[in-house]
Formats: structure tokens, C-alpha cells, sequence
């Protein structure tokens, strides 16, 4: 739903044949929007697809092109794109057939070059040139990442990453990573990105993980020294690793030679639980020094955003932290857009976090250049129920400095009769804004956009912000002043109190003296006086039975990591067409207890089409949603396993 606020902000929705999983702005905020997903391999009905979307127009989104993939296939899960003269060469993560994976065979890594349509209003009436619709093509696809050795062939490209575009004037190359997901022995790949199709002879490096880790996140910096800073963390480090790389002999310089461990969360002690530590969620440079981390506390209490400066050896520094709002129990993702510097480099970012009860913060953070230092994060926005199922990903567009208009000579203009004319006054570019795209398991996609200002509107060559620094200061000391107010009264009421109400000091002295007098009786006479309600405190026992399977997957599976560590469990109902769902929070020691569960594709198809049947029946589930949202479900034929024997 739209933000139910007053403000310039706008709003556009767009639904899709597919859910999305990912998402990317055009690198130059060429006014497209490219994203991907599907209902992956199998016959749910539910297409595979890459879709561009037309984005210029701030109210509406309108599709541009798009292309059916393989449904033999897995769904897309991560995009990147290369801006070309009229589109972009767009990388993809997708999954070979499980036949082919089966066989040793997984060209996960696909290329597309995408032509954009030409735009209505670039069109004339009397053009005879025929309409370019424009076009998606693939370019050729990859096995990247090493086989897997596992019976089970899960590994998938989780996620995908570029360097950061350049300014307009300023072309420059970039190299990308990708890191593997449900491998036995995952890994990340930096590869150069400035081909159409990366080969062997295009990685950087080769980065093995430890085993059963995988990369929760990852991205990449690029340093005024013209190196690339990798980061990427797992679920309790940070890693960093610096590359020079020379794209014309194709040879890098690593510092250092491997990946170094700038953080970790503290290890719990005694006898506290190894469950009990945070996990950090998602990754995002500030700039090429400092860091951004999203981290889920334990047993779903909160969340934080953390700031971390890279130093060039040792460990990082922890700047500064926040916690999130409390209704937001997970977040899922976050996202920074970087605004433009000026000349002693001071800057505003802004952040967006992605909660998993589908509501998006977004916030501001103030770089100091002078002192390396930034300000207390600033609240902008929050906007409720985005969208009606799960976000997947959140992305910002990227935002370049407009041009401005050069400075006029210093020839003073005179009239007609010699006389010398005012200077004429220097504009500002036209308006600015910060767009943020969200896309959901719901087929989804949504896009706000902030109005930016200039910081200083009587300089033309200003610096663009989304929420004034002076503004925050006001808002800060107003905050000061009202605490400061309220501790001045609580003290002033504390002393009345202490000197009790009955006598005629302190302000209670205007009540009328009967009023004082009950005021001054014990807790227990003042309530025998009129009675009062008994509160039960009869507070009932955790249990694990959820009444939908929808918002237990929405609620207990919005993260890879909830999904491996808690099961969703559908047991048959032989009486009728019911179903019975409940959540378990260990699933390992549930399937050691219940012999009999299964996952979705170690079912026979025969039990597939069975429980299928009962979900419909049940409103539980439809054929256009897709298998996809059953596989990380547990399915059990025998109902007389009741989870309080487990």
C-alpha cells in the first residue's frame, strides 16, 4: 500500500506473472527497471522469466520487454547488469535442470544482452521507421562455480555483485563476485566483469569458504587508488580483500594474498547457549573505508544496522550501532545509496531495511570528511505492509550528480545604452530523486521515490540531500528539550509525592481535600473502596501449532537461515480434508524424532498430487503460487505423530 504519510514521496505498484527474486536499476539510471524470477523447475504453470520494466514516469511502471526462460529450469536468483549504448548486458544466476545437475553439468552463470524499446514519446507520427520493441537475447551461459561433490546436488548461485558504475565523463571498467549457496563446501569468485560472458581466464580469485558456511552477503568498493575492496560476511564474520587488478594482461595483486577477517561476534561464554549469537544478515559499503552490517539478534527479538571502518591491516572498528524499530522482529535486506560529495567530501547516504513484517525504513546517515567521523542514524520514513507477501530484495537506484551549468565570464553583460545588466541568476539542475524498488513473493513490484534538495539552494554547484543536516540538528535538540522537560516535572512530582498529598505543599494543595485524602490511603484501601478486576496472569505455555501455512512460511521461513534451522511440518488429517500445520524451532532434532517426514522432492509424485489436493481444499495453497514456496516445507503422512510427544 502506498505510504500513509503527507509528502512528496510517489508510489508506483506493478504485479507480474512470477514471483521475483531479484532486482536491478539500469547502472546509469536510464529510467528501467530489470527483474527476475519464477515458479522454477517443474509444471506449477508458473513462467521463468527476465523482465524490464519502464520506470521513468515516477507514477506508473509499465513493462518494456521480457523474455520466457527454460521451465526445465531453475527460477532466476540474482542479477547484474552492464550498461551498453542502447541497453545492457545482463548477468543472471540460474540453475541448470537436476537432470544436468545430477549428471555433473551446472551452468548457473547465464548472460542476456538487452535492447530497450524505444520510448513513445521519442517516436514521431509521420516516422515510416518500424517499432523497436526492443529485445532480450542470451549471450551464452557457464559453470563458474566448482561441481558439487555432494549426493544431493543443491548448490545454486546465491548471490551476484558489481563494482560500482563511474561517473558519465569518467568511463571506467568493473569486475563482479558471485558466492554458491547449499554447497557442502561453498565459495566465492571475483572475475572481471568487462566481457559478455566471463570465462576461466576471467577470475580474480577463487575464494574458499569453510565447511557448511556460506556467504550471507557480499559487495564491492572501489578506492580513490583506483583498487577494488571486496567484502563479504557470513553469518558471525566480516572478510575484506583488496585487488589491483590490470584488465588488460588480465593479473592481479591481492592485499592480502587471502581473504582477512576484519570482525566477529563474540563467541558466547559458559554455558550460554551457541545459539544466542546475532548473525549478520546483509552487507553494504558506505565508501571504500567503511561498512554497513545488517544483524538479526537471536530468537527473532529485533535487529540492528552496525558501522565498521576498515582499517588497511588489523581489525575493523565498530562505529557506531542502532537498533531497529521493534515491530521490525527480522529484517530480510537493506540496501545504501550513496549522494553525491562535495568538494571536501562531505556526503549523505541513504539506507533502506526491508523487515519481515514487510515494512521498509529507510534512514539517513551524514559523512564528516574532516574527522572520518558520521553522524547518529536519522529516521526519514516508514511505510507499512509494501506489499502482501515477503520481500525478496530491496534496490536502490544509483544516483549521479547532475551537471551543472559552467559559470559565466566575468565580462559584465550591459544594455542598450551602455548601461550593465544584473548578472543573470545560476539555476539549479531540475528536480532530484532517490528511488528505492522493492519486489516480493507475491509477484510484486513496488517503487517509492524521495524528492531530493539541495543542501545550500543559493549555490548552483550544491550537493544534493535527502533530509537537511540542519534540520536533524533541530529535531535533535527539540528531542533534548522535551526530555529535559519531563525530568524537570518528574522531579518536581516526585518531591510532592514524597511529602505526601493530604498536606498543602506542592500543586496537590488546588485538589479538593477529600481527593487528597484518598490519594494518601494504601494501595489495598483505595482498591476496597470501589473494587477492582482481578488479572489473570495465567500465561499459557509456547505451542507450535500455526493455523496457516502461508503466514508460518511468511513468519518462520522469511530467511535461508530460518528455513534450515526451523520446520514447517504438514501432517495429514485422515478424517476429511484438513491439514495440520505446526513449527518446530530445531528441525534436526524433529527429524530425528519423526522418521517419516519428508522434504517436497523426496516425495513421490503420487503424495506430491495428494497433498496438493489437500491444500487447495484447504485454502492453504494454489496453482499459481507455485512448488516453490512447498520445498522448504516438511510433509508427513502419519497424523499420530503429535508434536507434544516430540
Amino acid at each position: 500500500m502506498p505510504p500513509n504519510f503527507n509528502s512528496n514521496v510517489s508510489y508506483a505498484k506493478y504485479t507480474l506473472p512470477y514471483p521475483v527474486y531479484a532486482a536491478e536499476f539500469d547502472p546509469y539510471n536510464r529510467g528501467y527497471l530489470i527483474v527476475g524470477g519464477g515458479g522454477g523447475e517443474g509444471r506449477s504453470g508458473i513462467p521463468n522469466q527476465i523482465s524490464v520494466l519502464d520506470v521513468n514516469n515516477r507514477a506508473t511502471i509499465e513493462p518494456a520487454v521480457d523474455i520466457d526462460l527454460f521451465r526445465e529450469e531453475d527460477s532466476v536468483s540474482s542479477l547484474a547488469s552492464l550498461a551498453t549504448k542502447d541497453g545492457l548486458i545482463t548477468f543472471a544466476g540460474i540453475n541448470s535442470s537436476q537432470t544436468q545437475q545430477d549428471a555433473g553439468k551446472n551452468e548457473h552463470f547465464r548472460s542476456f544482452s538487452i535492447r530497450y524499446p524505444s520510448r513513445k514519446r521519442q517516436r514521431t507520427d509521420d516516422s515510416n521507421d518500424s517499432e523497436d520493441n526492443g529485445e532480450i537475447r542470451p549471450l551464452g551461459k557457464r559453470a563458474i562455480l566448482k561441481p558439487s561433490k555432494a549426493p544431493k546436488k543443491e548448490t545454486y548461485q546465491r548471490l551476484l555483485r558489481l563494482s560500482p558504475v563511474q561517473k558519465r565523463d569518467q568511463p571506467g571498467k568493473r569486475i563482479g563476485a558471485i558466492a554458491s549457496g547449499l554447497a557442502q563446501d561453498n565459495e566465492l569468485i571475483v572475475f572481471n566483469a568487462t566481457v559478455a560472458l566471463p570465462d576461466e581466464k576471467d577470475i580474480i580469485a577463487r575464494i574458499s569458504l569453510p565447511e557448511k558456511q556460506e556467504a550471507a552477503d557480499l559487495d564491492i568498493s572501489l578506492t580513490p587508488e583506483g583498487e577494488f575492496s571486496v567484502a563479504y560476511c557470513d553469518d558471525h564474520n566480516i572478510y575484506e580483500q583488496t585487488f589491483r587488478y590490470d584488465f588488460d594482461k588480465k593479473k592481479a595483486e591481492k592485499r592480502p594474498n587471502g581473504p582477512r577477517r576484519v570482525h566477529q561476534m563474540p563467541v558466547p561464554e559458559g554455558f550460554q547457549d551457541p545459539k544466542s549469537r546475532p548473525k549478520f544478515r546483509c552487507l553494504r559499503f558506505l565508501n571504500s573505508q567503511n561498512v554497513v552490517a545488517l544483524v538479526n539478534k537471536p530468537n527473532k527479538k529485533g535487529a540492528q544496522l552496525r558501522v565498521y571502518h576498515l582499517y588497511p591491516t588489523g581489525p575493523a572498528l565498530e562505529m557506531s550501532e542502532m537498533n531497529l524499530p521493534s515491530h521490525i522482529k527480522q529484517a530480510t535486506s537493506i540496501d545504501v545509496c550513496a549522494l553525491d560529495a562535495d568538494k571536501n567530501g562531505n556526503q549523505q547516504f541513504v539506507l533502506a531495511v526491508a523487515g519481515q513484517d514487510i515494512s521498509i525504513e529507510v534512514y539517513t546517515v551524514n559523512y564528516q570528511a574532516a574527522t572520518d567521523t558520521f553522524s547518529s542514524f536519522k529516521s526519514y520514513i516508514n511505510m507499512r505492509d509494501v506489499h502482501k507477501q515477503q520481500m525478496t530484495k530491496i534496490v536502490f537506484a544509483p544516483f549521479h550528480s547532475p551537471p551543472r551549468a559552467p559559470n559565466p565570464g566575468e565580462q559584465v553583460a550591459v544594455g542598450k545604452n551602455g548601461e550593465p545588466l544584473p548578472k543573470p541568476a545560476l539555476m539549479h539542475p531540475g528536480p532530484q530523486y532517490v528511488r528505492l524498488a522493492s519486489v516480493s513473493y507475491g509477484n510484486t513490484v513496488v517503487i517509492d521515490t524521495f524528492p531530493l534538495i539541495p543542501l545550500d539552494p543559493k549555490d548552483k554547484d550544491s550537493r544534493y540531500v535527502l533530509s537537511h543536516p540542519g534540520d536533524e540538528a533541530f529535531w535533535r535538540w527539540a528531542y533534548i528539550i522535551v526530555i529535559s522537560f519531563c525530568v524537570l516535572i518528574t522531579a518536581f512530582l516526585f518531591q510532592s509525592f514524597t511529602g505526601g498529598f493530604s498536606g498543602s505543599v506542592g500543586p496537590f494543595k488546588y485538589l479538593p481535600e477529600n481527593v487528597r485524602e484518598f490519594l494518601d490511603m494504601p494501595a489495598g484501601a483505595a482498591y476496597s473502596r470501589g473494587g477492582y478486576a482481578k488479572v489473570s496472569e495465567d500465561i499459557a505455555a509456547p505451542v507450535s501449532t500455526a493455523g496457516s501455512l502461508r503466514s508460518a512460511i511468511e513468519e518462520h521461513h522469511g530467511t535461508p537461515e530460518d528455513a534450515q534451522t526451523t520446520a514447517v511440518v504438514v501432517r495429514d488429517v485422515p478424517e476429511g480434508d484438513g491439514i495440520d500445520v505446526h513449527v518446530h524451532p530445531d528441525k534436526e532434532k524433529y527429524l530425528e524424532k519423526d522418521v517419516h517426514a519428508k522434504h517436497w522432492h523426496e516425495l513421490e509424485e503420487h503424495q506430491k498430487s495428494y497433498f496438493k489436493e489437500k491444500l487447495i481444499k484447504a485454502g492453504q495453497w494454489s496453482e499459481a503460487e507455485g512448488e516453490t514456496v512447498l520445498k522448504g516445507v516438511l510433509w508427513s503422512l502419519f497424523g499420530q505423530v503429535v508434536h507434544g510427544e516430540l
